[in-house]
């Protein structure tokens, strides 16, 4: 198996403590949005996000599978065109204040963030093998037109998925993602470089076994106080939170 490239995360993280924003900064902008990433920009310039391809082949920034939950539309994103899936309002089901939202696109999320943005990039695939190569094939594409293989990793909790990434291009950075069950066998298949855990799954015991095989350590989704000096103590190398507005001052007053 491959070591991490831990040098390689360094180098474009920076040495610093990672303070990442989650969808954005999702506790004070609708998720996924151009608005909660521009929002979030005043506090971190590491964003988590979520993408998939839509219908008409795009690669579009939303969490779910459907459009049900974040815009006035209803279906599949896999089904919908992305000219239908623009119609739809994004950002009302937060607030009012944001009714003229759009699911946007990931190549808008590239370009229009200042260029000193990360962006940890969460594949998602709900499909046969056959999708996932095809997402991974989109995804490699943009990222190489783009220019943008120092401004991100890639993350996942498809193991499968990751390899597909892997086999597109091996020069970008994978993170796998863990719930509260894992099965280290499927590293085997991504080759991480980081690991992206739930962080109530967290031990020390495991966290020093991790670090001590050269793996950062960046667990989601952490937004309270209790939970960050916790962390911070135990020794991760960052945090996803949806406030990292506030996980910025805390840091601040901190030395982790």
């Amino acid at each position: 198996m491959e070591k991490p490239r831990k040098a390689d995360l360094i180098s474009i993280l920076g040495s610093q403590f990672v303070n990442m924003g989650h969808r954005g900064i999702r506790g004070l902008a609708p998720e996924n949005t151009l608005a909660s990433f521009r929002m979030a920009h005043s506090a971190t310039r590491f964003f988590e996000l979520d993408t998939m391809l839509c219908g008409t082949g795009e690669l579009v920034v939303i969490h779910d599978e459907t459009i049900d939950r974040t815009t006035t539309g209803k279906g599949q994103v896999s089904e919908l065109s992305l000219t239908e899936i623009q119609s739809f309002d994004a950002g009302s089901f937060f607030s009012k204040n944001f009714q003229k939202e759009k699911i946007p696109t990931l190549r808008e999320v590239f370009t229009e963030l200042p260029e000193n943005s990360f962006f940890d990039v969460e594949v998602k695939s709900f499909g046969f093998e056959a999708d996932r190569l095809r997402l991974a094939k989109a995804l490699v594409a943009l990222i190489d037109e783009l220019q943008m293989e120092s401004r991100v990793f890639i993350s996942s909790f498809d193991a499968y998925l990751l390899q597909k990434v892997k086999l597109e291009n091996p020069k970008l950075l994978r993170g796998q993602l863990l719930d509260m069950t894992w099965d280290k066998k499927e590293w085997n298949l991504s080759q991480p470089d980081l690991i992206l855990p739930n962080f109530k799954s967290i031990t020390k015991h495991w966290l020093d076994d991790l670090k001590a095989n050269q793996y950062l350590i960046i667990p989601y989704t952490v937004n309270e106080e209790k939970d960050w000096e916790h962390l911070i103590k135990l020794g991760v190398d960052g945090l996803i939170t949806d406030r990292p507005d506030l996980l910025k001052k805390y840091l601040e007053n901190v030395s982790p």
